[in-house]
C-alpha cells in the first residue's frame, strides 16, 4: 500500500470520547459512527462502504477474520483502549495487519474507582433503607485488610499501601513457578480479604474466578472486578454470594455489554435492593466507568493519534502486533 497517498480512517464507535488528535500536517480522510452494531456484516459494510477504510479505530467493536478478508486495504487496527480482546489477533497476523492499543491510558482512574468500589462493597455503601437502631455487620479498616491483585495492578497497589493495607500480588493461574514479589494463585485466594482483578481478557483468563476458586476463598472477602467481562464466571458469583461463601463482590465489567436486566449481575442486584433483604448491597455495580476521566480521554485521543502517525511514517509505536 502506497502510504504517500491519503490515508482512509474509519472510526467505529465514536461515542466513547471526541475524535483522536492529529497533526495539521497529516493527510487523510476521516469518517466517525457513533456507535457501529457488533455484527461482522455491519461492520465490514462501514469499513468498505462509501469508501475503503485503510485504518480502522475501535474502542469495543469486534474485528474478526472475515472482516479482515473481506477488507483487503485495512493495514491499521488502532484501539482507543488497552484492551484487545474484541479483534482476532491471529488473524491480523495471518492477514498482515498492525493493530496497536494506548498502554496504561486509564491507570489513574481504573485505580481509584476500584478503590471507591472497595469501599462500596466494605461498607455496604449500596445498601437500601436506614439503619433503623441496628449497624449490621462492623467493618475492619483498611488496616486491617490484606489485598490480592491478580494482574499488573501496581497503581491500586500503591493506594492500598498508602491506606495501611498488606498487598500481595498473584502468579498467574496454574503456573509451574513463581516469581519473586509474587506468591501462587491459590494462596492468594486464600489469604486475601479482598480481591482486585486487574488483568486482560484472554483464553486463559476467560472464567477464571468461578465455583472452585471462590470454594478457596475466605467468607470475609470481597472480590473487585475492574478488568474485563469474562474473567468471573457471573453465575458461579451470584451462587457464591448467595451462599456467602464470600462476603461481597463489586463490578465495573460484565460478559456482554451494554449490561441489561437479562445479565445475572443486574437482575441479581434489582432483586436484592428489597429492603430487609440480608443480601442487600452485597453485590455492588458500576457500568464500566472505570476509565471515564478526563486525564484518561486526553490520553486516548492524543496517543491514538501518534500512533496512527507513527505507522503512516514507518514507525513502530504502542504496537501489539
Amino acid at each position: 500500500m502506497d502510504l504517500s497517498k491519503s490515508l482512509h480512517i474509519v472510526r467505529l464507535d465514536g461515542i466513547h470520547t471526541p475524535d483522536p488528535i492529529f497533526s495539521p500536517s497529516f493527510t487523510h480522510t476521516y469518517v466517525s459512527y457513533p456507535s457501529v452494531p457488533f455484527s461482522t456484516p455491519t461492520v465490514i459494510s462501514h469499513l468498505t462502504s462509501p469508501k475503503l477504510a485503510n485504518i480502522a479505530i475501535t474502542t469495543r467493536v469486534p474485528i474478526t477474520e472475515e472482516t479482515l478478508q473481506a477488507c483487503p486495504d485495512l493495514k491499521l487496527i488502532a484501539v482507543l483502549a488497552i484492551g484487545t480482546d474484541m479483534i482476532d489477533l491471529a488473524a491480523c497476523k495471518k492477514y498482515g495487519v498492525t493493530v496497536c492499543n494506548v498502554p496504561a491510558a486509564s491507570v489513574e482512574s481504573v485505580a481509584e474507582h476500584a478503590i471507591a468500589l472497595f469501599f462500596a462493597a466494605r461498607r455496604k455503601w449500596g445498601k437500601t433503607g436506614s439503619l433503623k437502631g441496628e449497624f449490621g455487620e462492623c467493618p475492619g479498616t483498611c488496616r486491617e485488610e490484606v489485598v490480592g491483585i491478580v494482574g499488573g495492578g501496581n497503581r491500586v497497589a500503591t493506594i492500598c499501601r498508602a491506606l495501611g493495607s498488606k498487598v500481595q500480588f498473584a502468579e498467574r493461574k496454574n503456573s509451574s513457578s513463581i516469581r519473586e514479589g509474587r506468591i501462587s494463585f491459590t494462596e492468594c485466594l486464600k489469604t486475601s480479604t479482598t480481591i482486585f482483578l486487574t488483568l486482560p481478557l484472554s483464553p486463559e483468563s476467560l472464567n477464571l474466578i468461578s465455583a472452585p476458586e471462590f470454594a478457596l476463598m475466605r467468607q470475609d472477602s470481597l472480590l473487585i472486578n475492574v478488568a474485563r467481562g469474562g474473567i468471573v464466571d457471573e453465575t458461579a458469583l451470584v451462587q457464591a454470594l448467595t451462599t456467602k461463601e464470600i462476603h461481597a463482590a463489586a463490578t465495573d465489567v460484565y460478559i456482554e455489554e451494554p449490561a441489561g436486566m437479562d445479565n445475572v449481575l443486574v437482575r441479581t442486584a434489582n432483586e436484592w435492593r428489597e429492603e430487609g433483604n440480608e443480601l442487600d448491597g452485597r453485590l455492588i455495580l458500576s457500568p464500566h466507568i472505570a476509565w471515564w476521566a478526563k486525564s484518561s480521554i486526553e490520553k486516548l485521543r492524543r496517543t491514538v493519534g501518534e500512533n496512527i502517525e507513527a505507522w503512516a511514517r514507518g514507525e513502530s509505536q504502542n504496537l501489539v502486533l
